[in-house]
């Protein structure tokens, strides 16, 4: 399998590392994190690789390089992708729509790299690393199902939308773990210690349960 690198541009608050989190679960050993904070290194350790430099600044074999930019002009296709590729990921939280964040900071500071696309909906960090993953087990960008802006009930009276698209994969969707459970406690639902477990969300997906 190729590399993961995640370029790291944001706080490391509890959205962004939910969402490294899940990207370490599909990753492993693959995913490496750039331009990281010398207070953040420990953390993100346990998580995968980690290195002070930005990519931009790295001596990577930059023709190895494909950068997922919203404003790529080609799509990423299972035969961009080799065994020693580094597929890069700015760690961005996304917008209301793209706002050219990746393209500024990575693309246009790495000659020699492809750049490419995964589509015209926004994905979040996690679901951008997803959609990666199964491109380089074999998958077409248009095999690939998601959902785009889902909304979650938190009961009969509210509800969150997530303004971005969200990967499934066999009608699941691959929402980034604890990511409910954040929002609720944020909005004042549930304690600390009143977490719902990922059986909990798989149920309430399916229609057989609520949180």
């Amino acid at each position: 399998m190729p590399y993961l690198l995640i370029e790291h541009l944001e706080e490391l608050r509890d959205w962004v590392l939910l969402e490294y989190r899940h990207t370490s679960e599909w990753w492993g050993e693959k995913l490496i994190f750039t331009n990281v904070e010398p207070h953040e290194r420990e953390e993100l350790a346990k998580l995968g690789s980690v290195l002070v430099q930005s990519v931009t600044e790295f001596p990577f074999d930059r023709s190895k390089l494909i950068i997922l930019d919203p404003f790529a002009e080609e799509e990423l296709k299972p035969e961009d992708i080799e065994e020693d590729s580094i597929i890069v990921v700015g760690g961005i939280l996304g917008d209301f729509e793209f706002t050219g964040k990746t393209k500024k900071f990575i693309t246009e500071k790495i000659e020699g790299a492809k750049a490419r696309h995964i589509g015209s909906v926004q994905f979040s960090i996690d679901g951008s690393a997803i959609v990666a993953k199964l491109i380089a087990e074999g998958k077409r960008l248009d095999e690939i199902e998601y959902e785009l802006n889902p909304t979650i009930e938190l009961d009969e009276f509210s509800e969150i939308t997530l303004h971005y698209a969200v990967p499934k994969l066999d009608g699941r969707l691959l929402l980034t773990p604890g990511l409910i459970e954040l929002q609720k406690r944020e909005l004042g639902y549930t304690e600390v210690d009143d977490e719902i477990s990922d059986e909990e969300l798989e149920a309430f997906f399916e229609g057989k349960g609520e949180l």
